[in-house]
């Protein structure tokens, strides 16, 4: 997910979600990776002396004040009977754009079933609405196909204030799906909404039972940004052992909530010392041994670390190779953090040759990242 000024965290890079990495600020700045920065600032809600407006589910769906139509049948109101996904989007956001295929499938599968998906822009960057509009407007007919689905740029934040904010969204791609009645029945990211809405559209969605999940999940976040904020805070070894006290509490309380090891791992590589990383990072790995994404996350972690020894190098090398074979050596992130890993051993040559065969399995997109690599690789190659 990226926020209003466009950092991500890649899903293949760090098994952290947005919600823990925006209150941690603990994941690592890569090329392919950086971390999740302050949110599109709260002006409006902060300015007024009114009682900041809440939005959640079974509340009735905001109005639709989009700037321009773009493409698509223009929505102006919830038709009863109809569902309606409001997604939020931006040109710059990567995520957002990978997940383009996914909605245009969506939209394609229930347009015979009263299903209609908006994508709308907001927080362009460009200067005037008539920039943002033409960005917008350019961007989707290059994507053609691709992007088949009704598309809107917001009016200068009209819906970000009226969905986003109150609903305390704070990076995008976000979801709302509105139901057959015009009642907000589901929030989240557009790539876990497959199940709500099919039970939507079927009439099974049980919105009272999500809710009450989503309330206690609110909970458990307001215990781990406490966590999260002494960790931050912990500027002596006392504070940093009594802040790793509170997360290994919070781990005993949540034993199946990987991110919080995760956060556990990078705290102690980060603050404590590469060999208690690599204790710890071993019990997650043999925990995890057939997750690819856990062990490259553990991979790229540690060999992006500027502290890292010769035992971090080895962890580091050994659950890369592991996640390449579940990946059948067809996974270009993969290969990219076993590249990495090789260079930091000091083989720059198998470095190189492994990145390339991973911009060779990338997309447009990611080959543009991974040569960046290669190109320090190779520099590094020539002055041997």
């Amino acid at each position: 997910m990226v926020d209003a000024y466009g950092k991500e965290n890649h899903p293949m890079r760090t098994a952290l979600p947005s919600t823990i990495l925006a209150a941690a600020c603990l994941a690592p700045a890569t090329a392919q990776t950086t971390p999740i920065i302050p949110v599109q600032p709260l002006v409006a809600a902060q300015a007024s002396a009114e009682p900041a407006k809440t939005l959640a589910v079974g509340d009735k769906a905001p109005a639709i004040k989009v700037g321009t139509w773009v493409k698509g049948e223009p929505v102006t109101t919830f038709e009863d009977g109809k569902v309606y996904v409001m997604e939020f989007w931006a040109t710059w956001c990567g995520p957002c754009i990978r997940g383009i295929p996914h909605l245009t499938e969506l939209q394609k599968d229930y347009q015979d079933k009263g299903v209609t998906i908006v994508g709308t822009a907001i927080w362009q960057r460009e200067a005037t609405q008539e920039d943002r509009v033409a960005t917008v407007a350019n961007f989707v007919k290059q994507q053609g196909d691709k992007m088949d689905y009704t598309i809107a740029v917001d009016d200068d934040r009209s819906m970000s204030e009226s969905w986003m904010m109150p609903a305390g969204r704070n990076g995008i791609p976000s979801a709302f799906i509105v139901g057959k009645g015009g009642t907000v029945e589901w929030i989240g990211h557009p790539a876990t909404m497959d199940e709500p809405l099919e039970k939507i559209v079927d009439g099974s969605w049980d919105r009272v039972a999500f809710a009450k999940a989503e309330a206690d999940r609110a909970r458990q976040q307001q215990e781990i940004n406490r966590v999260m904020a002494m960790l931050r805070s912990a500027d002596t070894a006392e504070k940093r052992m009594e802040a790793m006290k509170g997360l290994n509490g919070l781990i005993e309380k949540m034993p199946d909530n990987d991110d919080m090891k995760m956060v556990k791992y990078d705290y102690l590589l980060e603050h404590m010392s590469v060999a208690s990383a690599v204790k710890f990072g071993n019990e997650l790995a043999k925990a995890n041994w057939d997750d690819q994404m856990m062990l490259n996350s553990l991979s790229w972690m540690m060999v992006i670390n500027d502290k890292i020894d010769d035992q971090g190098k080895d962890f580091a090398l050994r659950l890369a190779q592991r996640a390449d074979v579940l990946t059948d050596h067809a996974d270009p992130m993969v290969l990219d953090t076993v590249a990495r890993c090789w260079f930091v051993k000091g083989d720059v040559q198998k470095a190189i040759e492994i990145q390339r065969k991973a911009i060779e399995l990338a997309d447009e997109d990611m080959a543009g990242q991974l040569k960046s690599s290669l190109k320090e690789y190779e520099e590094a190659q020539d002055k041997i």
